[in-house]
């Protein structure tokens, strides 16, 4: 899991849970971090397609609804690679990267998020 900082600028890494703990983790972390939005990583083939990942995803995405949570996907295609590779130029073997993989491709997913979401100058009125 990644966060964002008050002015939705800057992803950061936050927490690694197991999936059996996600719902009730997420229970105390939304109000206790006064999350707004919760972005979901959306699994879509190199083709940019859904596939049984993207059903399965939908399926979780459903449930967060359920729990009244505001949810967005988001394309989340290379961040594993990039991550990987990222933590492989700091010196971080593969061994190593267990865990941090994950937290890893979640700041990048996010930050793209971020990135894309923030208004423009075209959007804030300035040429």
């Amino acid at each position: 899991m990644a966060i964002s900082d008050d002015r939705a600028l800057l992803a950061v890494g936050y927490a690694v849970w197991p999936a059996a703990d996600v719902f009730s983790q997420l229970e105390r972390t939304v109000p206790a971090e006064e999350i707004a939005r919760i972005v979901v990583g959306y699994p879509l083939t190199l083709r940019g397609e859904t596939g049984p990942a993207a059903g399965r995803v939908d399926l979780f995405i459903r449930q967060l609804l359920r729990r009244g949570y505001a949810v967005r996907r988001w394309d989340e295609r290379y961040t594993t690679q990039e991550a990987s590779r990222s933590l492989s130029e700091l010196g971080i073997s593969q061994r190593k990267q267990r865990g941090k993989v994950d937290m890893s491709a979640a700041v990048l997913m996010l930050q793209a998020y971020l990135d894309a979401a923030r208004p423009g100058p075209e959007d804030s009125g300035g040429e």
